[in-house]
């Protein structure tokens, strides 16, 4: 099989692979460009169901939709969604829901495609009791309220270990003052 030989249209090698590596970049930066790796943050990763969250983002895609939800073993908690706005930022609070079981999740941003575009672990435990005597056993209980008074604490006064303690003391200091006074016996 016989080919043409153009010579006015045939690339010289080199120009050929630098070519070929132009456009696969050109390929690449189009669809890098698609979706950014943005970057969450928190003030603190350890969260509790049904306090509100503030949420801020960077680096995302400009003027672009974000779902917010908490990714666990159970499934995902929806959290809402946020547009960033034309540097690809977004400050925001969401709920953590009261029923969210305790334990370790990620907080996933997705893109309106359903990418995955940021996610950060985060601790989730159980919303804090207002109320001690919403607590099982704790019925009925009083709670008094701090003040600077002293604790009263029943201790043990017993003469036998005072006395005891006591002569330990001073028979470890006698013991030490002997070794102090005794010659140090050397190889003189």
């Amino acid at each position: 099989m016989r080919f043409r030989d153009h010579r006015a249209n045939r690339l010289q090698p080199p120009r050929q692979v630098a070519a070929t590596l132009g456009l696969a970049l050109a390929v690449a930066t189009t669809v890098a460009a698609v979706h950014e790796e943005g970057v969450l943050k928190l003030a603190t990763r350890a969260l509790v169901a049904g306090d509100s969250l503030p949420v801020k983002g960077e680096k995302f895609t400009k003027r672009s939709p974000l779902t917010l939800a908490l990714a666990g073993m159970a499934g995902q908690l929806s959290l809402g969604t946020v547009r960033t706005d034309s540097t690809g930022a977004f400050t925001a609070s969401v709920l953590v829901p009261r029923d969210a079981a305790p334990g370790s999740y990620r907080l996933v941003a997705t893109a309106e495609d359903g990418d995955e575009v940021a996610s950060l672990d985060v601790t989730v435990s159980a919303a804090a009791a207002a109320d001690h005597a919403s607590m099982p056993g704790h019925e009925g209980m009083e709670m008094d309220e701090p003040t600077s008074e002293p604790l009263a604490l029943d201790r043990a006064r017993s003469p036998l270990v005072t006395w005891s303690v006591v002569t330990g003391i001073g028979l470890a200091v006698a013991a030490g003052v002997v070794m102090l006074r005794r010659p140090a016996s050397g190889g003189q």
